[in-house]
């Protein structure tokens, strides 16, 4: 490779590098948004109960009922024998998920997923009591009713489903059924409205609110946070994550919305519906306020209700890991739901490379091999065997250049600084030889889309999810060997040895390329310094990620071992003896290039020679 070339690569590392540490939030930028969150606490606190109709009403209510029974009667009318009281818990549970209810709002409570656990070896509680609110606000003749302030009848009841049923006294009810789907992880969901069309306002539609708080799941809180946010899919169009490097609000969709997903780094919980909520919906996420918390997620979504006597909305909720498959083959009711796509294997030719490549081969492996890491390493054998006709490309172009080298260095002599006449007799030079310089440089480009495509894979790969390999823990997240103590700035507080061992050998590979290629002065301690970059930013990485890049390396050094032996330079010298005696054929654009060169070194010429000129 050239010097361009050399720049030119290390412009893009360097890039890659800026957009990721800049995107990722620091210990202080999250200790200045949790004092900040702190300080306007008590604010929020004071001015709740003013800022929305619901909890007025709710405060007027509870008042009223303390009060005079009769009161609460004529505020909710039917509803009132059900308002308030103990609350009733009830389980639904299969191999995969079990699903707490309570009485109180006939609304699950708390989400268990059966199959997995945290990193600290606890049970995978996915939503948790203490922090996770779902209810209805509807408002109806004499004031808004929230669901969850009313204690509903369980109008039945078998071992994978369960129906509550809040009742007006007149024969109207609105009814909520929860079924565990065959699907793992599926929960069916549906609501009823029966004669109640007199009870409740004309042509409004049923809000629906829905906050959680997402429990810390994994080990890195910094990852975690990186890769935790609401997505969501509107009909006809691929699915959309909100930022989640800061807090970002979605007011008033302006269209339907097909599901919402409180996703984190390796689970999620998904409300589906397949008419999609109405338009309007508002979504959120903001920073959470308590430890061991990752966001605070906040959902408004609108069921349609155009006071039917009879009404009922199909609707579904998942719950369960952001596994590729596992999502792609949820069977909600209705097609190209496209789940899947919560997950983000990159943007643009990136994802394509993830989604039509390594994932497929991924797939194939997976279930055929036993270990994680040597799936990885024959998963790693495969891309770069097919990626080897590039490589054998790139050898060989940089093994000419390198033949050339000592006369492109004796045209520099010749002409010192006069660039534009170097390039013309080095283009002179690259016909004759039959060399092209670009022909190195194509191949190495054609790699990088798989190289950024991986760097963007493995760390939302959920298979590698506490998966041991060699002294790793856990694949999804950094191998520590060493844990320091205290915090290295640019680096961590830790040592991470896949991270140590993809940086020693990524250095050595270096040096053998660069006698190679030939490289000298600034241009060959630029290539060392880029490893030692990625040492700090990779520290952190998932192992999974780390391991795959020492692999890579390692299977570079095979090829270009195999390639030198097979590749003779005498033959090179040959070849290129041989095209210098043929006739050199010059392209129409070849030819306008030259011609502009020369007419710019002839003004330059007469330039040089006006009077005044030395």
């Amino acid at each position: 490779m050239d010097r361009n070339t050399i720049i030119g690569f290390s412009l893009i590392f360097l890039i890659l590098v800026g957009y990721y540490w800049w995107a990722a939030p620091s210990e202080q930028e999250l200790a200045v948004q949790r004092r900040y969150d702190d300080s306007i606490a008590k604010v929020e606190a004071a001015a709740k109960t003013k800022t929305t109709s619901t909890d007025t009403a709710d405060t007027k209510v509870s008042e009223v009922a303390a009060k005079d029974s009769s009161l609460l009667n004529k505020v909710y009318g039917g509803f009132a024998p059900q308002f308030g009281g103990d609350a009733a818990e009830y389980t639904l549970a299969n191999q995969s998920v079990a699903v707490t209810f309570s009485s109180m709002g006939g609304r699950p409570v708390q989400v268990k997923l059966n199959q997995y656990q945290r990193a600290d070896s606890t049970a995978l509680i996915l939503l948790d009591k203490k922090h996770q609110e779902f209810y209805y606000e509807i408002t109806t003749k004499n004031d808004v009713l929230r669901t969850d302030k009313f204690n509903w009848k369980v109008s039945s009841k078998t071992d994978n489903s369960i129906a509550f049923r809040l009742e007006n006294g007149s024969g109207g009810y609105i009814e909520q059924v929860y079924t565990l789907s065959a699907q793992d992880y599926l929960v069916n969901y549906s609501v009823k409205v029966v004669g109640l069309d007199q009870e409740f306002q004309r042509n409004n539609d049923f809000k629906l609110v829905w906050k959680a708080m997402l429990h810390k799941q994994e080990k890195s809180m910094q990852f975690e946070s990186q890769h935790s946010t609401i997505a969501y899919k509107v009909p006809g169009e691929h699915p959309e994550l909100m930022s989640a490097s800061s807090p970002e609000k979605v007011d008033k969709l302006p269209n339907k919305v097909q599901w919402v997903a409180y996703k984190q780094q390796y689970f999620n919980a998904t409300l589906i519906n397949k008419d999609g909520f109405a338009n309007g919906s508002n979504l959120a996420w903001d920073q959470t306020k308590e430890p061991d918390y990752v966001k605070d997620m906040r959902s408004e979504l609108f069921l349609p209700y155009n006071k039917e006597p009879e009404k009922t909305w199909n609707m579904a909720f998942f719950f369960g890991p952001n596994s590729y498959k596992t999502l792609q083959a949820v069977n909600p009711g209705f097609k190209d739901h496209e789940l899947q796509r919560m997950i983000p294997m990159g943007w643009g030719v990136f994802g394509w490379v993830n989604r039509w490549m390594v994932l497929p081969i991924f797939n194939f492996l997976d279930g055929k091999i036993g270990s994680m890491g040597i799936l990885i390493l024959l998963l790693t054998l495969i891309i770069k065997f097919i990626l080897l006709p590039l490589v054998y490309k790139s050898y060989i172009s940089t093994a000419k250049m390198r033949i050339l080298k000592p006369e492109i260095e004796q045209i520099k002599e010749k002409y010192g600084n006069d660039m534009q006449k170097i390039q013309v007799e080095n283009l002179a030079l690259y016909k004759k030889a039959g060399v092209n310089p670009m022909s190195g440089c194509v191949p190495m480009l054609l790699q990088m889309p798989i190289l950024f495509a991986l760097f963007q894979f493995f760390p939302v790969l959920f298979e590698l999810r506490q998966k041991t390999f060699l002294w790793s823990h856990d694949l999804s997240t950094f191998d520590s060997i060493l844990d320091l103590g205290f915090h290295i700035p640019g680096y961590g507080d830790h040592i991470s040895l896949f991270t140590l061992l993809m940086t020693i050998s990524t250095l050595i590979y270096t040096h053998l390329n660069n006698q190679i290629s030939g490289v000298t002065g600034q241009m060959k301690w630029i290539g060392y310094f880029m490893p030692v970059i990625f040492l700090g930013v990779l520290n952190d990485y998932p192992s999974g990620l780390t391991w795959y890049y020492f692999v890579s390396n390692m299977v570079t050094f095979g090829q270009q071992f195999a390639i030198r032996r097979l590749v003779d330079d005498q033959k090179l010298h040959a070849q290129i003896a041989e095209a210098r005696k043929k006739p050199v054929k010059k392209s129409n654009f070849s030819k306008r290039l030259e011609d502009v060169m020369k007419a710019q070194q002839q003004k330059t010429n007469a330039a040089s020679r006006k009077p005044g000129k030395k």
